[in-house]
């Protein structure tokens, strides 16, 4: 029966007139819809006699889908095909009755020119006969211009007839039928008000207004009085019914704003990033409430309501495909999250007993993390896994707290220490033995290295502090630049091998430092090569110039060699703490 129906329905629309079959390929469409309606219903009734497997916990019962057959496919293509050539058509339509306004209204212009200007009656009637040759001639105009340009015709008309029966001096009896019959016409217009039945109304209420245009003219002394008489009757029932047919409209506007706000409002819902198959049911629950609000909702008007449908039922659909679709992947997706964390457990409880307490410490971090954004591993699994990680993670950390209380003891002690040996360097007197004074900030700054580290919260303060001892020591005492600059470096190292990064820091340093030495040797191979250069009257001079150079950069080669070695061992005595 399908096939017949698309067949017919193909047979319709090879006609390339489509306004000529439009009525009877939208009642084929209608008809086919019935006969699918009629395969869905086989279709549920024999899913339901087959026996469905047991539902296992947590899992959704397998619910009914229909299938399409191709017939379905070709009426759903030739459907879409019919609404373009609808659409088409009725853009035409609309564009020809544009096209016939602009027509018209230039009838209308040189109506007007023709009643005000013209006086000859013989060129005026050619004129005449020949406007409303072309008036007649042209097709409809859009509907909210109907009214407008054919009452300022039918008055134009009125107004030349006016003229010309002046022109011809009419007969007063002409005149006199003419009143007669718009005194009719004015009695059966006053009657319109108690016509109940706005269609019949209308219907009346037009046919008189079409008569009275009809009509030839009247008197002139009673036209006016006369016209206002009638369209007062005329346009209180138009009105009428008009503000009518305005209510069914503004219905239809309030219903599809409603309609189109539930369509996004389910548009929203199944856009909705669900991250939980526990959050399925409650977002379903939201769609079907979404539903039952549709129902209570009026007609929107023949085309847009059913667009509206439309696009509510293929929303809805396809919410509960998707949910159906999540939850025959749920399991899948909760298993191989299931495996990665009996693994993550595993191995946080490997590292439980670890006492290597920053490396640790970063990677159960790492673990924490990925721990999170892999998402639950099911009802059955997820506690059981937490509880075993959790537990791991405890361990090593509350380890790591304890071994750190400790550490903060020492680190206040070394506070203290190094607090002392401040004031100690602030109230030394240089004795002016250089040597014996010397040896003396030395010792200082090796006391300072030995007294270990101190809370990083004052770090930089006592730091600050003890260089600015220092360095007024040194100052007094004009020790060279290259046992200063060393001397102040064992300040950098301290903080280079401290807290969090410090190893990068320390690296990072080295590099730099030997990037620097590596410079400085190209650079004395460079003078030493260019003093072979320079030979005569006048080399002396540059080549002892070069000299300097040469000595300078060595001397700065052996202070980087130095501080290569203090940070070395800075960096070994870390590692061991």
């Amino acid at each position: 029966m399908k096939a017949e129906i698309n067949q017919r329905i193909a047979s319709l629309l090879e006609n390339p007139e489509i306004e000529s079959v439009r009525v009877e390929v939208r009642t084929a469409f209608e008809v086919y819809k019935d006969a699918r309606e009629k395969d869905v219903t086989t279709q549920r009734a024999a899913f339901d006699e087959i026996e469905q497997a047991p539902v296992e916990p947590g899992e959704e019962p397998i619910r009914f889908s229909y299938e399409p057959d191709e017939e379905d496919a070709r009426n759903d293509e030739m459907y879409k095909a019919f609404r373009e050539r609808e659409k088409a058509w009725r853009e035409k339509v609309a564009a020809e009755q544009r096209a016939n306004l602009e027509q018209k209204t230039a009838v209308l212009n040189s109506m007007k020119e023709l009643v005000a200007n013209e006086e000859h009656i013989g060129k005026m009637f050619d004129a005449f006969n020949t406007l409303t040759e072309q008036w007649n001639a042209i097709g409809n105009v859009p509907g909210d211009q109907y009214k407008e340009v054919h009452d300022a015709w039918h008055r134009l008309r009125d107004e030349f007839f006016y003229n010309v029966n002046i022109y011809k001096q009419l007969q007063d009896h002409d005149l006199q039928v003419n009143l007669k019959k718009k005194e009719d016409l004015i009695a059966q217009a006053a009657q319109l008000s108690s016509v109940t039945d706005l269609k019949e109304k209308e219907l009346l209420t037009r046919s008189y207004m079409k008569a009275w245009f009809d009509v030839g003219p009247s008197p002139r002394e009673t036209y006016q009085e006369m016209a206002d008489t009638f369209f007062g009757h005329t346009r209180g029932a138009l009105e009428e019914i008009k503000a009518h047919f305005d209510g069914i409209r503004e219905g239809f506007i309030k219903n599809l704003e409603a309609k189109q706000a539930l369509v996004e409002e389910v548009r929203t819902l199944v856009e909705a990033d669900i991250q939980s198959p526990s959050e399925w049911p409650a977002q379903a629950e939201k769609v079907k409430e979404v539903q039952k609000r549709w129902k209570t909702i009026g007609f929107a008007g023949r085309k847009d309501d059913q667009e509206a449908w439309e696009s509510f039922r293929a929303l809805c659909d396809l919410f509960f495909q998707k949910r159906d679709a999540a939850f025959s992947d749920v399991r899948a997706a909760q298993n191989k999250v299931r495996d990665r964390k009996q693994a993550i457990a595993e191995e946080a409880a490997g590292l439980a007993e670890s006492t290597a307490w920053k490396q640790t410490a970063d990677q159960l971090m790492a673990l924490q993390k990925e721990w999170k954004d892999l998402g639950s591993a099911g009802p059955r699994d997820e506690n059981r896994l937490w509880r075993k990680f959790r537990g791991a993670c405890d361990q090593f950390f509350t380890a790591r707290k304890a071994q750190f209380a400790d550490r903060d003891k020492e680190y206040k002690a070394n506070q203290q220490a190094k607090e002392k040996l401040i004031e100690e360097i602030e109230a030394f007197e240089l004795t002016g033995n250089h040597g014996n004074d010397l040896g003396t900030l030395k010792a200082f700054s090796k006391r300072w290295a030995d007294s270990g580290h101190v809370p990083r919260r004052v770090f930089e303060q006592i730091v600050e502090r003890y260089g600015n001892a220092m360095d007024k020591k040194f100052d007094a005492l004009g020790e060279k630049r290259s046992e200063r600059s060393v001397e102040a470096y064992k300040q950098r190292v301290e903080s280079l091998v401290a807290g969090e990064g410090s190893e990068h820091m320390a690296r990072k340093e080295e590099r730099a430092l030997r990037d620097k030495m590596d410079r400085l040797r190209k650079r004395v191979t460079q003078y030493e090569n260019n003093m072979g250069i320079f030979t005569g009257k006048g080399a002396a001079s540059i080549v002892a110039d070069f000299q300097k150079k040469i000595e300078s950069d060595q001397r700065e080669m052996g202070e980087i060699s130095r501080k290569l070695k203090m940070l070395r061992e800075a960096r070994q005595g870390s590692k061991e703490d």
